[in-house]
């Protein structure tokens, strides 16, 4: 085990030992990946096909599974959501044939402010990205987690009236820090929640200006 590994296994034991995981959440960690893809409810394909949801974010486990993730950092959780994503983005790809098209796909979170990251210590969207690139046994992504940056910080999504303010919220908000790392590239985003898709298309929008060839996104839940 290396040294990192250890300490972030040390501090998810000393956080249990502090603050001890309901029933619930224990019982959700110990299902299988196979028995929560039978579970839950599954989403839809949005936006021209260019944007992946795989659950229904309306069920009750499914929001349970996700919040866990989002603000309690639970990486059990982010880990079995990682691997059922990654077999989902890869035969996305594979039946698009991208992986013909490139040798490489570029992986990418969505990105958080750094006053959010200091709040809650993690990025939600990173720690299932994350999940997803230990899977990568072939190497077929590239895995750049902070390339993709949100410069300012913005209000949560969720207190926003509509579309269109989400839209307004989030424009010129994030930005690619090294344009040359995604030139040409097929980008693959990672979200936890897609709801009106204006996260998203941000993200797509400074992948453009910086030459992403073409740019899909796959989230959790919708």
């Amino acid at each position: 085990m290396s040294l990192i590994s250890y300490i972030k296994n040390l501090a998810n034991n000393l956080t249990d030992f502090l603050y001890p995981k309901s029933a619930k959440v224990l019982e959700l960690e110990s299902l299988s990946t196979d028995k929560l893809w039978e579970l839950l409810p599954k989403s839809v394909t949005l936006e021209g096909g260019d944007i992946i949801a795989i659950f229904d974010y309306s069920h009750s486990l499914v929001k349970e599974i996700i919040w866990e993730v989002k603000y309690n950092g639970n990486r059990v959780l982010a880990d079995k959501l990682g691997e059922i994503l990654y077999d989902i983005i890869v035969d996305e790809l594979e039946e698009r044939n991208v992986f013909e098209k490139t040798s490489t796909v570029t992986l990418m979170p969505i990105p958080i402010s750094d006053k959010r990251r200091f709040e809650r210590g993690w990025n939600q969207s990173e720690l299932i990205a994350d999940a997803v690139k230990v899977r990568d046994n072939a190497g077929r992504f590239k895995y750049l987690p902070r390339q993709l940056a949100k410069l300012r910080h913005t209000e949560s999504q969720t207190k926003t009236a509509n579309k269109s303010e989400r839209k307004e919220n989030l424009r010129n908000s994030m930005k690619v820090l090294n344009p040359l790392s995604v030139q040409d590239k097929y980008v693959v985003l990672i979200d936890d929640v897609v709801t009106t898709c204006s996260t998203f298309a941000e993200a797509r929008r400074a992948l453009k200006v910086a030459g992403a060839k073409r740019v899909m996104c796959f989230a959790i839940a919708h």
